[in-house]
């Protein structure tokens, strides 16, 4: 028992120091299974077992194939700038620089891709500096509005994550709780980084109908796949193929075969396919298991497993500066429980904003590295802008555990 939670600790505790080399996470990752599994003592069989499953798992499958085409769309919509269009048409449409600095990196946030602060940085350092605001503030803006669609986005690669781990959970009950902390998180979000800006806009000559109808059409690739799938039911990664056709419609269509086999994205493939090795891993240690639901069994009282999922989702979430790492740690351990109905939504729901919480505060987060290495600021001067909307962000998220646990 002790052996396997070492194992785990030591595992993972490998990911800030290779980080520090400039390793792709998915290396990492890699390296972290292998130490997991050459420490935990599980079995060459069990290993292959492990291996095997995440390939033959139905739920799994799904998910690579989904978070593949997702892949392709972002590096699509990037390349023929989609979005940008997007941008432009509402900076000609919004005559308040306070809203565009919120709305571009939500915007950008659409498309699901690892780092992708890094997209909207430019138009956030860029309305920021015109307005003299500070570059720690900056940073925060951006890193604060870019993380909106991961809680709401049925195919965000985190969601994706829950939707394998728990193929019976509707994931759009999910998202509606998510949208009461959402809804906390922007508000927070404005209050303590927007509310205070002093600018003077002037005025913009604009044809209002026809800059709507270009935002409808440009984001077309982003809710059409929600749409089909809402009345099909079919796979994402089926309904991800009219998204990859309305970009072709919007582009240029040179080289479009060529570009969507480039738009690949192989890294984020390889890293969800290693974080289903390590989860399946995790759920040959029956010893880690046993620890946990022992723990459980001690005092099954909602608020205290409340408090076991959000200590222990955040702290995966800190320790990898990954979220999805985080939550397929956790969630085998959740499925060992016996809850059922509303109470394993609540659980799901707070184990997704804990390790939230965890994955957006770690120095580790590829967003906030991004962020800061562009807008020349480093992590002190970041988190000092944080120094308010932290405690209170923790205070909304307490708010809304308690109002569903109630």
């Amino acid at each position: 028992m002790v052996n396997e939670v070492v194992a785990v600790l030591v595992s993972f505790s490998f990911i800030p120091i290779l980080t520090r080399k400039r390793i792709k996470f998915n290396h990492i990752l890699l390296i972290v299974a292998a130490i997991l599994a050459l420490s935990s003592g599980i079995s060459y069989k069990a290993f292959g077992q492990a291996v095997l499953n995440v390939f033959s798992n139905t739920s799994s499958i799904t998910t690579i194939l989904t978070v593949l085409m997702v892949g392709i769309l972002g590096g699509l919509m990037k390349h023929y700038k989609i979005l940008d269009v997007v941008v432009d048409t509402l900076m000609e449409l919004i005559n308040d620089s306070k809203k565009i600095l919120m709305i571009i990196p939500a915007i950008m946030g659409l498309l699901v891709i690892p780092g992708g602060a890094l997209l909207s940085a430019p138009f956030v350092n860029n309305i920021g500096e015109d307005i003299k605001l500070s570059p720690a503030r900056r940073a925060a803006i951006n890193l604060v509005f870019r993380h909106i669609a991961m809680f709401i986005l049925p195919y965000s690669t985190s969601l994706l994550i829950v939707t394998a781990e728990m193929p019976n959970l509707n994931i759009f009950k999910l998202i509606g709780m998510n949208l009461l902390f959402l809804l906390f998180l922007v508000n927070l979000g404005y209050y303590f980084f927007i509310r205070d800006i002093k600018v003077e806009d002037t005025p913009k000559d604009k044809d209002v109908w026809k800059s709507l109808l270009n935002i409808l059409l440009y984001t077309s690739p982003i809710y059409v796949p929600i749409v089909i799938y809402a009345i099909t039911g079919w796979p994402f990664y089926i309904t991800l193929i009219a998204s990859v056709f309305m970009v072709y419609l919007l582009g240029d269509k040179k080289d479009f075969a060529k570009r969507t086999l480039k738009s690949i994205n192989w890294n984020i493939v390889l890293t969800v396919v290693i974080i289903f090795i390590i989860k399946e891993i995790i759920l040959n240690m029956e010893g880690l298991l046993g620890i946990f639901n022992n723990m459980l069994n001690v005092n099954n009282s909602m608020l205290f497993i409340m408090l076991v999922f959000f200590i222990s989702s955040f702290f995966f979430g800190y320790i990898t500066g990954n979220q999805t790492a985080a939550l397929a740690i956790i969630l085998p351990m959740l499925s060992q429980l016996n809850a059922g109905g509303n109470l394993l939504y609540l659980y799901v729901f707070i184990t997704f904003i804990a390790s939230f919480f965890g994955y957006f505060f770690s120095p580790l987060h590829l967003c906030q590295v991004f962020t800061l290495e562009y807008m020349r600021v480093n992590t002190a001067e970041l988190y000092r802008e944080y120094k308010f909307y932290l405690p209170s962000l923790f205070v909304a998220a307490l708010i809304s555990f308690l109002i569903f646990g109630f």
